[in-house]
């Protein structure tokens, strides 16, 4: 795997046809272990088939700086040996690049890059807009995990497992530490899993058990334990770093209003008392030219759930005070706020969510309700 990587590189802004396996925006654990595998899987194929004369180049969606915030990708990687050095950003690819190469969508199928796409991997609901060509290949369905897809996809189609025990220890590793921490270890109260995302888990699971030299498998509880401690491990980020880790940015019709709604693994209240944070949301708010900044935060504590919102408005008052007011009177979740008196912070206003379960989920329609009233 590590060596695939490493002379995958060079098919970067190269003349040679490639396609381009290419994960979603967000960048999480499923999106890049799918990209990862499934682009390795590919090439292990076409050197042993011959069928293409393409490459398959893993892509990460996001800008190379970005990749610190992505603790739990780091983590995992790292396990391998595999470092940033080893992966393509999308900002390492140039535009006539993008132009000419052919793609595989994986854990999304809305992209710019549709008409070209020549197959779909993802577990969300199809939607009509895609704009996918007629020969692209689907693999849609609702599991737990996109990795589920892809372990399916790697085991139906593998040519030879063990002839590599390392790259196919690595690949399954991969794929099997995914699907248990997207469907938070099988859990009924979180009620992700399906079956399909069991069998593959399981598949994956005696696959690893049967390899030369295998190593006693991780037990589930504890690999998901250890993946959630490293997302949520923020200690190594700046305050400007958590706020682009977990960002949702809305925009109204024209995108002439920006509003974006950073989610934190922390209090907001914990967040503001940084010595820079005032710096950090400002500057924050001029690089992604946003009307306003939404600041979301949850702390999960001894096994106690704590949420709290912060709204600072930065051009648009009116409208600021408008989701304020909308937030307040909710009922649909009702958010049960309540404010904080004393916190002054860039003149923002900052409320302590009451209902827990209530999460940015809820809050982003409701924000987006009022937004796309804002006139053009």
């Amino acid at each position: 795997m590590l060596n695939f990587l490493k002379q995958s590189r060079r098919f970067v802004n190269s003349a040679e046809p490639v396609c381009i396996v290419l994960g979603n925006e967000s960048c999480d654990l499923d999106s890049a272990v799918c990209a990862v595998t499934l682009a390795y899987h590919y090439q292990q194929q076409k050197v042993a088939s011959s069928h293409t004369t393409r490459n398959f180049l893993p892509v990460l969606n996001i800008p190379r700086r970005d990749y610190a915030l992505k603790t739990e990708v780091n983590y995992v990687f790292q396990q391998h040996a595999i470092s940033d050095e080893h992966l393509t950003f999308r900002d390492d690819l140039q535009e006539d690049y993008l132009t000419r190469s052919e793609f595989i969508l994986v854990d999304h199928h809305v992209s710019p890059f549709a008409t070209r796409c020549l197959e779909v991997f993802d577990h969300r609901t199809f939607d009509e807009k895609a704009q996918l060509s007629n020969v692209c290949k689907l693999h849609i369905e609702l599991v737990g995990s996109c990795a589920t897809l892809i372990a399916e996809e790697v085991l139906k189609s593998m040519l030879t497992p063990e002839a590599k025990d390392t790259d196919t220890e690595t690949l399954f590793t991969l794929l099997r530490s995914t699907i248990v921490l997207d469907t938070v270890n099988f859990s009924e109260s979180a009620n992700r899993a399906t079956p399909k995302d069991f069998e593959m888990c399981a598949k994956l699971e005696e696959l690893l058990s049967k390899l030369p030299n295998s190593k006693p498998l991780t037990e589930r509880t504890k690999l998901f334990d250890a993946l959630v401690a490293a997302r949520a491990d923020i200690s190594s980020l700046t305050s400007m770093q958590l706020l682009r880790k977990d960002l949702k940015i809305l925009s109204n019709g024209d995108d002439s209003v920006n509003i974006a709604i950073p989610g934190f693994p922390m209090l907001v209240q914990q967040f503001i008392e940084k010595p820079d944070a005032a710096n950090a949301v400002k500057a924050f708010a001029e690089e992604t030219n946003s009307a306003i900044v939404t600041l979301m935060g949850m702390l999960v504590e001894n096994g106690t759930v704590q949420r709290d919102i912060g709204l600072i408005d930065f051009k648009c008052k009116e409208l600021c005070q408008l989701i304020e007011k909308k937030l307040l009177q909710s009922t649909e979740p009702a958010l049960c706020l309540q404010h904080y008196e004393n916190c002054h912070f860039l003149n923002g206003s900052f409320y302590k969510m009451g209902n827990i379960k209530a999460t940015r989920k809820h809050v982003l329609p409701l924000v987006k309700q009022l937004l796309d009233q804002t006139p053009k």
